[in-house]
């Protein structure tokens, strides 16, 4: 069962399941491990974190309680900014605190994905009727979608992983609506690790679901068209955010980070993306959210034009661009999904590094990763391959820091390892 308790209160033997701390910056890339000794306990409380969720069935219970004074320090999210609250369209939005997960049983499990799959078979019933309106001229009935949003966030909170991963599976023609679906699904997720309160939520996930609504605009022979496209079709595809936000603007009950998410979804950081080219100190957290996400879904979904990446080379591939997103909210992104991008450097059980190779055919969560350095003989060992989806007794206890094991050229080391063979 899961527990949240204080940084203070942990103990060698428990075994973390989250490290609840969306504005500070911790050491872990991962947050599930077991803490096996007292410096990893140091190195947590140090970094600032506040509150962690451990698992008593994995490892040790919960302490008597113990009065302990903080020791949270914050830092900020956006450039400028000396205050850990979040600013969204003028809005000021303090992260609430999350509470308990409850573990579900294989029933439960098999009863969410019955309720998910008919959510998903609903919505993308919903969605081409909304988009069809659209083209048609109409202003959008938000309110039609409202219910659409609040079974999507209920089985988001019950277990994101049930609708996220029956989303994944949707066909090229699918693509359009369901892209939509899914980027309302992972906003209302990444909002909830970010501990944004539940009362923003229901407008995150209409962000979500309406942000490329401006696509109806564009013909299916542009949208579809598997080939390179002309730089007319460029064009038409860049104008989609500015007629979207038209269509919206145009309608009622159409909320500010709606509008927002609609317009800005495609800027970047740097200052590179379309249509205002606005820096990062000009773009909201939820635009922020927002580009992540949509990015995200595109690059792991069959298209007209290319094949999907897994989820971990997603992350990887998304990671190695710079100046696109903001890199702490691509790092709760990461860790909302429990997904280690291709390439990450993790310390096993046995004292042993490897890389991250891939995901867990039954569990895509589920690293498989590539065994090669013993670190209590301190020395390159034969690599293997593990699937730590399928090999219980195997784990990834944590990532690590390159440098800290004396890796100064990861990038070089790393090209070498995966060249091994191909994995998924």
């Amino acid at each position: 069962m899961l527990h949240r308790i204080k940084a203070s209160q942990l103990a060698v033997g428990m075994f973390v399941h989250s490290l609840d701390c969306s504005w500070l910056e911790h050491p872990f890339w991962r947050s599930r491990f077991l803490v096996t000794d007292a410096d990893q306990l140091e190195t947590i409380i140090s970094s600032g974190v506040y509150w962690v969720q451990i698992d008593d069935v994995k490892g040790k219970g919960l302490p008597r309680p113990v009065p302990q004074k903080p020791s949270a320090r914050t830092k900020p999210l956006a450039t400028g900014s000396q205050s850990p609250m979040i600013a969204i369209d003028r809005t000021i939005i303090r992260p609430a605190e999350s509470g308990e997960i409850k573990r579900l049983t294989p029933r439960e499990r098999a009863a969410e994905v019955r309720k998910a799959s008919t959510t998903i078979k609903r919505s993308r019933t919903e969605v081409m009727n909304l988009f069809a309106d659209a083209r048609l001229g109409n202003s959008v009935k938000s309110q039609k979608m409202a219910p659409l949003i609040d079974r999507i966030s209920d089985s988001v909170r019950i277990d994101p992983t049930i609708i996220l991963n029956m989303t994944r599976l949707k066909t090229k023609d699918e693509y359009t609506y369901l892209h939509s679906v899914s980027v309302c699904a992972l906003m209302i997720n990444l909002a909830r690790k970010l501990r944004l309160p539940e009362s923003q939520i229901h407008d995150i996930g209409m962000a979500g679901l309406l942000h490329d609504v401006g696509k109806t605009s564009i013909p299916d022979s542009i949208l579809q068209k598997p080939g390179k496209l002309e730089e007319s079709e460029w064009t038409t595809i860049r104008n989609h955010p500015q007629r979207g936000h038209a269509i919206l603007s145009a309608s009622e009950d159409i909320s500010e980070i709606v509008l927002e998410v609609c317009l800005r979804h495609h800027e970047k950081m740097d200052g590179t993306g379309y249509p205002g080219k606005i820096e990062a100190d000009d773009l909201s957290v939820v635009t922020r959210m927002s580009s992540i996400c949509d990015v995200y879904d595109a690059i792991t979904s069959q298209r007209p034009y290319n094949k999907p990446l897994s989820a971990s080379q997603a992350l990887a591939t998304m990671q190695s661009w710079p100046g696109h997103f903001d890199k702490l909210i691509l790092r709760e992104f990461v860790d909302s999904l429990g997904i280690l991008p291709v390439g990450t450097l993790v310390r096993l059980d046995r004292n042993e590094l490897a890389i991250v190779v891939g995901e867990s055919p039954s569990d895509y969560s589920a690293p498989v990763v590539r065994s090669f350095y013993s670190l209590d003989k301190d020395c390159t060992i034969d690599t293997q391959d593990i699937d730590t989806g399928c090999d219980k007794a195997r784990a990834v206890l944590a990532v690590v820091d390159p440098e800290d094991h004396g890796f100064s050229d990861w990038s070089g080391y790393s090209t070498n390892l995966l060249a091994e063979s191909t994995i998924m």
